[in-house]
């Protein structure tokens, strides 16, 4: 999941480590994050737009394709 906000991590080379201490959370809920296991807040989404890639819009960073998402659900 999110791939755009993974890509742009890749550009950047900004690591879930780096996610994790902006938003004073474990490395393992940044990983739950980003794969869907659980949910990003929307005050965790514009600091990480903030912080981090603020040329991104928020939109973009973390769109879900839904179609990709949910054949994702039965793997």
């Amino acid at each position: 999941m999110f791939f755009n906000l993974r890509a742009e991590m890749a550009r950047k080379h900004i690591n879930q480590l780096e996610i994790a201490v902006v938003l004073g959370i474990s490395v393992k809920s940044v990983s739950n994050k980003m794969n869907g296991k659980s949910e990003f807040t929307r005050k965790e989404m514009f600091l990480i737009k903030k912080t981090f890639f603020p040329e991104c819009s928020t939109d973009y960073l973390f769109y879900v394709d839904k179609e990709v998402y949910q054949k994702s659900l039965f793997v």
